[in-house]
């Protein structure tokens, strides 16, 4: 596994007790951010796999990180666990049943025993998200001490959008998260959630398909509205974006203590914790 920055490797006893901690599951390993209790970063760790593990073995490595730095069995602080391999949907909140939530998943995904089905009111938006994570994220889940939350990148993305201008919101705009090898995009317009969908990547390059193809369907206004990127932005996919969206560039997004050149890649890692 390779270690992608360290920020400090000391772990206080008040951080045990009242910090945060965010940790997110990709297709090629982990990453993961510890916070004291006023959200300023302790540990910025990205480990990685050239050799795509299976789910299994990141989520083994991670536990097996985690348990080196006492982070299971004496820390107490709040736990967000963020996995992109996560089926979710909305649901508008009159139509939701408490009862029918493994309902609303059928024609999205196949639940297998074991799994959780979970599901988040939206703040401020008349939606229910409904959403299943698997049984070995259920079991890490299960261990920690204190209080944790598993969600999808769709529900950390909406609160991410929360944070951009009002004025966007009204004209509309898209986030497009990007990872090894899959794609989220988010789209607002007239401050309403338009959608919200993720993705699968063969390859790079499937990254400006997959974005064109998406605003496209959407009637999404290319030349006026903006794009904002997260993730791991490829400079060739973003040239090529730049040539056909008028208004595209990294999300400005404030995280004290790390380097505005290394958050976007860990905007979702770092929203994680902060959101309701």
């Amino acid at each position: 596994m390779q270690v992608h920055s360290i920020i400090s490797n000391t772990i206080s006893e008040e951080i045990l007790q009242t910090g945060h901690l965010s940790i997110r599951f990709m297709a090629d390993g982990f990453s993961l951010l510890l916070e004291d209790k006023n959200y300023n970063p302790v540990v910025l760790n990205r480990f990685t796999d050239e050799a795509l593990p299976t789910k299994i073995n990141i989520v083994a490595a991670c536990e097996d990180w985690l348990n080196r730095h006492t982070l299971i069995d004496d820390f107490y602080g709040e736990i967000t666990i963020v996995s992109d391999t996560l089926a979710s949907t909305f649901i508008p909140s009159e139509l939701f049943s408490e009862e029918s939530t493994g309902l609303y998943l059928e024609n999205i995904t196949t639940l297998h025993p074991g799994n959780a089905v979970a599901f988040k009111e939206i703040k401020s938006r008349p939606y229910v998200l409904v959403y299943a994570f698997s049984e070995i994220v259920n079991e890490l889940k299960n261990k920690f001490k204190g209080v944790c939350r598993v969600y999808p990148v769709a529900h950390v993305l909406l609160s991410v959008a929360d944070q951009v201008n009002a004025s966007d919101h009204q004209r509309g705009f898209a986030i497009i998260e990007v990872q090894n090898d899959s794609l989220t995009i988010l789209l607002i317009k007239n401050d309403e959630l338009e959608l919200v969908n993720q993705l699968k990547l063969k390859n790079t390059e499937e990254v400006v398909y997959h974005s064109l193809n998406t605003l496209h369907q959407l009637n999404f206004k290319r030349d006026t509205s903006p794009v904002f990127l997260t993730g791991s932005i490829y400079k060739d996919e973003l040239s090529t974006l730049e040539k056909y969206i008028q208004h595209i560039s990294p999300l400005n997004y404030i995280q004290k203590g790390i380097d505005k050149e290394a958050i976007t890649e860990h905007i979702v890692l770092a929203e994680a914790s902060k959101c309701e």
